[in-house]
C-alpha cells in the first residue's frame, strides 16, 4: 500500500487521514500460519510528532483464515490491532504494506480451533481426550476403592 508524503513533508498539510481497504500479496503469505486474509481495513492517521518524526498511528482489522490446530480445516478468526510506527521521512512515496504485515502476524493466536466442541481422535496406540473426559474416566477406572465405596453405600443404606 503505498502513501503519498509529499503534501505533509512540504507542510501543505498537518496530517493525512487514511482508511482503505489493505490488499497483501500472496508471497508474504507463503511462509506464515496464515492461509488467506479478508477484508482488511486500515484507518490511520499520518503526522508529525513532537520530535520531527513521521507517525503511522491507527488500527488494523480484517479476518485472517488459519488452519484448525487438530483437524487442520479452515478456521476465520477476526482481528483488531493498533498500530504506532515511525516511518521513513526520506520518500515521497511510501510503501507500508512491510509494516501491516508484521502488524498483522503479531495477531496470529497461538491456539486455533474451529469449535468449542470436544474432539476425539485415535490412532494406533494414542487418542486425543478432553481433560473432563479424562477426568470422568481416571474416577470410573479400575480402583479398588470403588468397591469398597459400593459397600459402605450399601451398608449406610441399611
Amino acid at each position: 500500500m503505498n502513501i503519498d508524503l509529499t503534501k505533509l513533508l512540504t507542510s501543505r498539510v498537518s496530517s493525512i487521514n487514511v482508511s482503505n481497504e489493505v490488499i497483501i500479496p500472496k508471497d508474504f503469505l507463503e511462509n506464515s500460519l496464515i492461509d488467506d486474509l479478508e477484508n482488511i481495513i486500515l484507518t490511520a492517521k499520518i503526522y508529525y510528532d513532537e520530535e520531527d518524526n513521521i507517525v503511522l498511528n491507527g488500527n488494523i482489522e480484517g479476518i485472517m483464515i488459519l488452519k484448525d490446530d487438530i483437524t487442520l480445516e479452515p478456521v476465520k478468526h477476526k482481528f483488531t490491532t493498533e498500530i504506532e510506527e515511525i516511518l521513513d521521512k526520506n520518500q515521497n512515496i511510501l510503501d507500508i504494506t512491510e509494516i501491516l504485515w508484521q502488524n498483522i502476524l503479531v495477531e496470529i493466536p497461538s491456539k486455533v480451533r474451529a469449535t468449542d466442541d470436544d474432539i476425539e481422535l485415535s490412532g494406533d496406540g494414542w487418542r486425543i481426550i478432553s481433560e473432563e473426559k479424562y477426568i470422568k474416566e481416571r474416577k470410573e477406572a479400575n480402583n479398588p476403592f470403588n468397591e469398597l465405596s459400593e459397600l459402605l453405600k450399601t451398608k449406610e443404606d441399611k
